[in-house]
């Protein structure tokens, strides 16, 4: 990508031999890649933001050079994190620890999907499956500890979800279930703390 602005219609926006603009028309900037195609990823734009990273990752391939070096600046240069917006919004996820609010709403493949996941104070997996008129959602944590009071998904299927069941473990847990146009809201009746090696199960119905 080139990145270019000329509001004032200058005769020669990409500078000249001797200008310090040069350089930078010549330098491939990873990091603003990345920050546009978590950006077209945000706004539904999926395909093109997967065609952008994938040429992006293309660029870095192992077979051209380190992959896990996308040199912009200098070598490992920070910018290039950008990349992990692509994929927050690609797993529509959102998380805010004190208020224990989690939700996970897939870009894609929403019918059969699993990514892993980083939480204010643990990280694990998380599952979603349509199985026939319901659909499955699993919070698998494999370090720390999770505490959610409530929990947002969308609707895989076309019919209203009439009814929400949370086990965590073989505890059944009490909630309430809200609709939000297609968003499923879970609300907790008290906050519930998922720690390491367990699996918060969310079925509906």
């Amino acid at each position: 990508m080139v990145m270019n602005t000329n509001p004032h219609n200058e005769p020669k926006p990409f500078g000249e031999n001797v200008t310090w603009q040069l350089g930078y028309f010549h330098e491939c900037m990873s990091g603003f890649e990345h920050q546009v195609a978590a950006h077209l990823m945000a706004e539904g734009m999926v395909e093109e933001s997967l065609i952008l990273t994938r040429v992006i990752h293309n660029r870095y391939h192992a077979s051209k050079r380190n992959p896990f070096n996308e040199i912009e600046c200098s070598d490992h240069y920070a910018r290039a994190m950008a990349s992990y917006g692509t994929f927050i919004s690609a797993c529509g996820f959102d998380h805010h620890g004190p208020r224990g609010y989690i939700k996970f709403s897939p870009a894609w493949s929403a019918e059969d999907f699993k990514a892993p996941f980083t939480s204010a104070s643990g990280w694990g997996s998380y599952r979603q499956k349509k199985i026939g008129a319901k659909q499955v959602h699993t919070i698998n944590l494999k370090y720390g500890r999770l505490q959610l009071g409530e929990l947002a998904f969308s609707n895989m299927g076309f019919g209203a979800m009439k009814s929400v069941s949370v086990m965590l473990g073989s505890q059944n847990i009490p909630v309430e279930l809200k609709h939000k146009g297609s968003e499923l809201l879970v609300k907790c009746y008290k906050k519930v703390t998922v720690n390491t090696n367990e699996s918060l199960n969310i079925t509906f119905s």
